[in-house]
């Protein structure tokens, strides 16, 4: 595979397999240089990715090599000049003219993003320096997800914000006509401070941030300080996507809080998942408060639900669990 110098790098993930596929999206989403296209799990939302996105590069498991329609997939990435690796099950090359990898090289590497980065020859943007306090100056990160029936549930949430609340981030599934007279609202019923979120804002107590429109994804920048507004295709149905929210914040591990609200579908399950195994703590709205249970109930049913609560009860337990201190914590 050529050496790429150029800024940032395109990818789009082609991999059935969901638990694998997480792993190389956390790391991805911990890389700046890489902007994640999608993550698709058959030949058929991989071709449609590539037609309308037209990725740098194309990581594929090797069981899709021998599937019978895969050349037709194959004549398409050599027309359109895209790039192509290989994931490989052993250190045994994978047929065709491809790039080849494994997990040993990638794990050697330090991961999906840093191996893509040394593979590709990307150069790491500069770093906009960081502020000398920590993000949360006795609070964890908060991320939330929420869909059908979500404004009045993150009204319920954030109303039991103090002024200086811990830094939070939100993906709500809304048109984006909509989406500043929503920032107005919540902000009107939170003593915090809310609005949309932009290209350079730092994270930091008191502020919550919602992602803007429905043009890009909202992750967190490791190690958490500033928010990252990125073009992609939709992820898990989305954009803006929970999941690309909550894999990005699994890198902060214990420093994180993650939350699930009402939603039709299961965007943020996996991510959900993904802060859990990480040692975030993780919550998820009760079927009975649920307009519609959901995104909750796919989570739940995974594992990826540390504690479920009715929506009466999220808002002081998500404050218990991103207090900092051991004194200032009541979630165990």
């Amino acid at each position: 595979m050529p050496s790429r110098r150029s800024s940032c790098l395109s990818v789009l993930l082609l991999d059935p397999r969901r638990h694998r596929s997480n792993r190389y999206l956390l790391s991805i989403a911990e890389t700046p240089e890489i902007s994640l296209i999608g993550c698709a799990r058959d030949l058929t939302q991989a071709y449609n990715l590539t037609e309308h996105e037209h990725p740098d590069l194309v990581l594929l498991s090797e069981e899709v090599t021998r599937l019978g329609n895969f050349p037709m997939y194959a004549a398409m990435l050599a027309a359109l000049e895209v790039d192509c690796i290989v994931i490989a099950a052993g250190p045994r090359a994978a047929p065709g003219p491809y790039a080849v990898t494994n997990d040993p090289e990638i794990d050697r590497a330090g991961g999906m993003g840093p191996f893509l980065a040394a593979r590709c020859g990307l150069r790491p943007r500069a770093r906009l320096p960081e502020p000398e306090s920590g993000p949360a100056d006795g609070w964890k990160t908060v991320v939330i997800g929420a869909s059908t029936g979500g404004v009045e549930a993150l009204i319920r949430v954030l109303s039991d914000y103090p002024e200086t609340g811990p830094p939070t981030l939100i993906v709500q599934h809304i048109s984006a006509n909509f989406l500043p007279g929503l920032a107005q609202r919540l902000d009107r019923h939170c003593a915090a401070t809310v609005r949309p979120a932009g290209l350079t804002d730092v994270l930091a107590p008191g502020l919550v941030l919602l992602a803007p429109g429905n043009d890009r994804h909202l992750s967190l920048i490791s190690p958490g300080r500033r928010c990252r507004l990125s073009p992609g295709a939709p992820v898990s149905g989305h954009r803006p996507s929970v999941d690309v929210l909550f894999h990005s914040a699994a890198a902060l591990g214990s420093a994180a809080v993650g939350v699930l609200l009402t939603g039709m579908g299961r965007d943020g399950a996996e991510g959900l998942a993904a802060m859990r195994r990480a040692g975030s703590w993780t919550i998820g709205q009760d079927e009975a408060s649920s307009t519609v249970y959901g995104m909750p109930r796919a989570a739940f049913d995974i594992g990826a639900v540390a504690q479920q609560l009715p929506i009466s009860r999220v808002g002081s337990a998500l404050l218990s669990a991103a207090a900092q201190t051991t004194e200032r914590s009541r979630h165990g």
